[in-house]
């Protein structure tokens, strides 16, 4: 297992997090949904990022056990993406949107948690399998 690939992946998945859910871009109305204010954020428990990060490794170890074959013709990079988006729109989206509805979360709030997921997961992907050796993912 290359685990430059699996770490790569998931800063790729905290680095995404830390633009999408800035209070200048999509933050402010996330953190209005959720119910929350700056100030709440500001004084959060260390451990949501430890634990959003163990998560993130998580994630990218997954994606990279499947990084064991090539696709002629296409870069390792787009071949990974696809590979993240499959899951990301088919499961992930799926149970964020459907769990948001019955929580009765505003549409706003459940899609912008569903769009990072799918972008994050679709990310992951391409970043993990360019830099996954083809040979090492198939003995992984």
């Amino acid at each position: 297992m290359n685990y430059v690939a699996i770490i790569a992946g998931a800063a790729s998945v905290m680095i995404l997090g830390t633009i999408w859910f800035h209070p200048k871009v999509l933050g402010k109305s996330w953190m209005e949904g959720a119910g929350l204010t700056e100030e709440d954020m500001k004084s959060a428990n260390p451990m949501v990022m430890i634990g959003a990060l163990l998560m993130a490794l998580v994630i990218s170890w997954a994606i990279g056990r499947y990084a064991s074959h090539t696709q002629e013709g296409m870069s390792q990079f787009v071949h990974g993406l696809y590979h993240g988006f499959t899951p990301a729109i088919f499961f992930v989206a799926p149970v964020l949107i459907s769990k948001g509805l019955f929580e009765k979360k505003p549409i706003a709030w459940i899609l912008t948690g569903a769009v990072y997921w799918v972008l994050a997961i679709t990310l992951v992907g391409g970043v993990v399998y360019a830099l996954m050796p083809v040979a090492e993912a198939a003995a992984g």
